[in-house]
């Protein structure tokens, strides 16, 4: 698609945050887009390594991944602890590169959501392709339909979701992407009235607090041009979606809503400990 078809959209460019403030700010877009902001496209990294909860897990099962690895979490150790708006097994964000995208969108709309979480992937699994790697959808992997059914019913029950790994990226779904058996993206999406946020996390390189779960560069067995990859991806989004994506930033009333989300949400003991 052309420069000249497709709408503008802002692009958010790579830089690092701590973790509190990286929830927030992608929940002050989700809001913000809703209301009328252009479709925005965020790369992120994080300040301190974190820890993100999925909104459902329990904050005892946090503490008891860090008893058994060895961690200890907040300003005095040596890793951060969140918890996200978004579901799923819990993150640890360290030498990784995170996305988000925000559309609007009319919500409502299964398959436009399902559209989004696979062309993101896909445009990411080309762009992998492009730099030697070969990253394919757990779905294309040998699993059979009836065993995901199965898998999927399993996992709707209390009882089996107490015996799901504790880490997201020990979990498996059909559009995660698997590179030589090891699950390197992840993704989760959130909804509002009028918008979609759907945001990612691509395993660039292992971390020491996770050393079971290897990194892009591991698994290529080489160092890996992250910036050269983040342009190419932006371009492969920007032909996907239509969107001509725009070097910009959050607005002041985008920024002075994420500070008040951190403090509110975030940042706070109380919703972290909520679970």
């Amino acid at each position: 698609m052309s420069e000249a078809s497709c709408i503008p959209g802002r692009l958010i460019e790579l830089s690092q945050h701590a973790g509190a403030a990286n929830m927030a700010m992608d929940e002050a877009l989700l809001n913000s887009v809703a209301a009328g902001a252009p479709p925005t496209l965020r790369f992120y990294g994080w300040k301190r390594p974190t820890l993100s909860l999925g909104y459902f897990q329990p904050l005892a099962e946090a503490k008891a991944w860090a008893e058994q690895t060895g961690v200890t979490f907040g300003d005095a150790g040596e890793v951060d602890l969140v918890r996200r708006s978004t579901g799923g097994g819990a993150i640890l964000h360290d030498a990784e590169l995170t996305l988000s995208l925000t559309l609007p969108m009319n919500v409502s709309d299964t398959g436009a959501r399902e559209a989004t979480y696979r062309n993101v992937h896909e445009s990411i699994a080309d762009e992998l392709k492009a730099l030697g790697v070969d990253a394919k959808p757990f779905r294309t992997l040998g699993v059979g339909a009836v065993e995901r059914e199965r898998d999927s019913a399993a996992m709707s029950s209390p009882a089996s979701k107490r015996d799901e790994p504790f880490l997201c990226f020990q979990r498996r779904t059909d559009e995660d992407l698997i590179v030589s058996g090891y699950k390197v993206l992840g993704s989760a999406q959130r909804r509002t009235k009028g918008a979609l946020l759907q945001h990612g996390s691509l395993l660039w390189s292992v971390s020491r607090f996770a050393d079971v779960l290897p990194g892009m560069q591991q698994l290529a067995g080489r160092r890996l041009d992250l910036d050269g990859f983040v342009r190419g991806l932006q371009q492969r989004l920007q032909r996907s979606f239509g969107i001509d994506w725009q070097s910009g930033a959050l607005l002041p009333s985008e920024q002075a809503a994420a500070d008040q989300i951190v403090t509110q949400r975030y940042g706070n003991p109380d919703w972290t400990a909520k679970r």
